[in-house]
């Protein structure tokens, strides 16, 4: 459902634009299906935006839809991708059963990381309550596992995996802990870190990113295709964030002299952002 199911007058509105603006058109069995209402309930909302905007949409007798006319303007919607595509995956299995088929959307296969529920549950609940967590911790360093206290003060999506970012008493520093690499957890003492103690994550840092050098202009053309007009393009993350970013997206942190198409694009200001990043 869109915005999470809120069935409110004004998500009903920002519906009937999102489906006009991106898709052409709307009818009240569209958004009857969306809120799972009756399309008597629903025809009230039509009556609604075309009051307030009359000259927004024409009724298609043929096609038996609401399309926007050349006037429309949205009022809802910020017209942009990101938000089109979230509407998309929060809506994505009304998408596949009732609007364009099951084959007709597909976002990949979700996160292949293992992350149990049970230790999940007791790090968010440590976050919500203030506490910390006696966990015991697998990593590379540490391959039969260690048992740590960790204060939790947030969760993070690296894009391949779900972590959390706490302060960690072992270390004495705050780290990030694969949530799929804790094998027991529980609830401990009151905890008095917060978030604002990490620096890091506290921290916004901008990524200026370039196609490689040694690339043809045609080739940077078409890789900042992708990204936006330009030369390059910058991207503002968390600066414990942003060694993950780089990663996902496959992005060098040097100049590739040799063969740039491995990975076609760097980091431009190495230098300035290093300090925050892995060794």
């Amino acid at each position: 459902m869109i915005n999470g199911g809120l069935n409110t007058k004004e998500v009903r509105l920002k519906a009937i634009e999102m489906f006009a603006y991106w898709e052409g058109g709307v009818n009240a069995s569209t958004l009857a299906k969306l809120f799972k209402v009756t399309i008597s309930n629903i025809t009230k909302s039509f009556t609604e935006y075309r009051d307030l905007y009359p000259n927004s949409l024409k009724y298609n007798k043929s096609l038996k839809q609401y399309e926007p006319t050349s006037s429309f303007t949205c009022h809802y919607i910020d017209e942009t991708w990101q938000e089109y595509v979230a509407f998309l995956r929060i809506n994505s299995q009304v998408y596949k059963s009732d609007y364009w088929g099951a084959l007709a959307v597909d976002f990949g296969p979700l996160h292949t990381g293992n992350v149990d529920p049970k230790i999940v549950r007791v790090v968010t609940q440590a976050i919500n309550k203030k506490l910390s967590v006696k966990a015991t911790y697998y990593s590379l360093t540490n391959p039969n596992g260690i048992e740590r206290i960790i204060h939790p003060i947030a969760l993070a999506d690296s894009g391949v995996r779900w972590h959390c970012r706490a302060y960690d008493e072992y270390r004495s520093e705050f780290r990030d802990f694969h949530l799929g690499r804790i094998t027991a957890a529980e609830l401990n003492e009151p905890s008095e870190v917060e978030y604002e103690q990490d620096e890091a994550w506290m921290t916004m840092i901008k990524l200026k990113i370039a196609p490689q050098p040694a690339l043809t202009e045609p080739q940077k053309q078409v890789i900042m295709m992708d990204k936006g007009k330009g030369d390059s393009f910058t991207v503002e993350v968390r600066a414990a964030m942003a060694e993950y970013y780089i990663q996902y997206h496959l992005i060098d942190k040097e100049i590739r002299e040799g063969n740039p198409l491995v990975r076609p694009l760097y980091l431009e200001n190495y230098d300035e952002v290093k300090a925050w990043l892995f060794g």
